[in-house]
């Protein structure tokens, strides 16, 4: 049954996958992506949900459109609140016992949620994800090629101190227990456009993940409003992720902390370089060498203080005064 909204059933999950789909303003990729999720092999129970965040280019209406006659499908509508807000609509509608996360300008191969189920659901692991590729041209690959039957599985012990250097998937590689997504609480909303990597992290805290060699979803090389295209945007809400991470785990490892502000001060001290014109002794410079040396003093403020860089306009670079952001 399709409906506009739809209350989740919480305790015992049902078995199978709920795709979950934040939608802002992506009508041009939505009859791809919708045929990518119909098309996903394997015998398991599925669920679809669509968020729409207040798109303005018509998205909400094909999103009902394409998935007309789809079964157990829910079509969510809001005022836009960012992609944060948005997922953990979606989540809160999921009702499965693992969810499949999908940008909504992405493309899965049409194995990719049965490999990662089947690496997944034996296992105490939170997570599984494969590899992606961007594209310029759909037409250059065949989503509906074979993975292979038994990809190589690499399980990631602890893997926060991984997470906390690189982002290591996008939503569209991963799938993940529900029940340890509602145990860290969704996404963090206080960066606003940062679901996936706020969500990584606090999983990364608590549970292994696994990687699979195989090739699950293709991202198109540029998407008009996307995020992660415009760089210091998105290294600004690594950062504040990473800092609201520490804000809320004071009980975090020395030495995860240590990492932690090392990348912060390490990026904004290359980004201020490269983009701003700063140079020796800037306070970006200054920030990078105390991460170097230790001298972090509160770790959550050090790393607010190092996502100011991006704010910056190149003439100053060099400029001390204190401007925290918490959204990207």
């Amino acid at each position: 049954m399709q409906a506009a909204t739809k209350k989740a059933t919480r305790g015992n999950s049902a078995k199978g996958v709920s795709f979950v789909v934040p939608v802002y303003n992506k009508a041009p990729y939505l009859p791809g992506v919708l045929d990518a999720i119909k098309a996903q092999r394997g015998d398991f129970a599925r669920q679809y949900v669509f968020v729409d965040d207040g798109s303005s280019d018509g998205s909400l209406t094909l999103l009902k459109r394409l998935t007309k006659g789809w079964p157990d499908t829910v079509i969510e509508s809001q005022p836009n609140r960012g992609s944060a807000n948005a997922t953990n609509r979606g989540i809160a509608l999921a009702e499965c016992e693992f969810i499949k996360f999908v940008d909504a300008d992405d493309l899965l191969a049409f194995d990719a949620t049965e490999r990662l189920l089947r690496a997944l659901e034996d296992t105490d692991a939170c997570l599984a994800f494969g590899s992606a590729v961007q594209f310029d041209d759909p037409g250059s690959f065949d989503l509906a090629a074979p993975l292979p039957e038994t990809p190589g599985v690499e399980r990631l012990a602890n893997p926060l101190s991984l997470a906390m250097k690189n982002s290591l998937f996008n939503p569209s590689q991963c799938l993940v227990r529900r029940e340890c997504i509602d145990a860290v609480g969704g996404c963090d909303e206080s960066i606003v456009y940062s679901q996936e990597y706020s969500l990584t992290l606090r999983l990364a805290g608590r549970w292994d993940f696994l990687q699979i060699d195989a090739r699950v979803a293709y991202l198109p090389v540029t998407a008009p409003g996307r995020i992660s295209d415009d760089a210091g945007r998105q290294l600004q809400r690594v950062t504040l992720a990473c800092a609201s991470y520490l804000r809320e785990n004071p009980q975090t490892p020395p030495a995860v902390v240590r990492l932690a502000c090392r990348r912060a001060a390490g990026r904004a001290w290359h980004f201020a370089r490269r983009h701003l014109g700063a140079g020796i002794g800037s306070q970006w410079w200054r920030l990078f060498v105390r991460s170097r040396l230790g001298l972090i003093g509160r770790p959550a403020g050090f790393i607010d203080r190092c996502a100011e860089v991006y704010n910056r306009p190149a003439d100053s670079a060099g400029a001390s005064a204190r401007q925290t952001t918490h959204a990207a």
